[in-house]
């Protein structure tokens, strides 16, 4: 079966399109963050874990003994193509009863569930496309799909991790984020460089 760019683009947008909307819809009507100052704690958490990912990607350019700008662009292929499902790991609607924290349950299994593949594809494709590729493609996007769950069960459980330091909605939001989609580009780039055995011979 004969599947065209135009149906695949338009398959694209119609999930963005439902995914916005239902982010919308479940936003809660009544929303007030709290502003109290962060701990000196708090503060030394995200920094330190700032650092997580990138040991990650250091350790994903020595799995095959890569170069580091390599991997770091193959990371961030991986974020940017899991950046739009992440967001719906990270939401969560506050003081809205229990129908509302049934709609942040299902967005989050639903993030959980497309972010893996989004990044591994991402990566795959930057690694495959724009570098010598792998060795053995099929098992090295395996590999990416593989190492973005990891990535992103860990983002999801260090950005919840440093939530509790901090009342929820407060500042930082973003900062978490961008550690959480850190780890899984990382991760992504890890299972690609290990299952995919190296870069083919030029």
């Amino acid at each position: 079966m004969n599947i065209s760019l135009v149906a695949v683009a338009r398959g694209v947008v119609l999930l963005w399109l439902l995914i916005c909307a239902s982010t919308s819809f479940a936003q809660p009507a009544k929303h007030s963050p709290t502003d109290a100052p962060l701990s000196a704690g708090a503060w030394w958490a995200h920094g330190a874990l700032t650092l997580a990912p990138v040991a990650g990607l250091y350790a994903a350019s020595r799995v095959q003994d890569d170069r580091l700008w390599a991997t770091g662009a193959e990371a961030g292929a991986g974020i940017v193509a899991a950046w739009l499902p992440s967001r719906l790991l990270f939401h969560h609607a506050q003081d809205a009863g229990p129908r509302w924290e049934e709609w942040s349950v299902s967005l989050f299994g639903t993030g959980l569930v497309l972010t893996p593949p989004m990044a591994g594809l991402g990566t795959w494709a930057m690694g495959e496309w724009a570098f010598h590729g792998s060795q053995d493609r099929g098992t090295a996007l395996l590999g990416a799909m593989g190492g973005a769950l990891v990535g992103t069960l860990l983002g999801a459980a260090v950005n919840g991790l440093l939530e509790q330091l901090v009342a929820p909605g407060s500042g930082l939001r973003a900062w978490r984020q961008a550690i959480a989609l850190g780890m899984i580009g990382a991760g992504a780039t890890a299972g690609y460089q290990w299952a995919g055995r190296g870069p083919r011979p030029r």
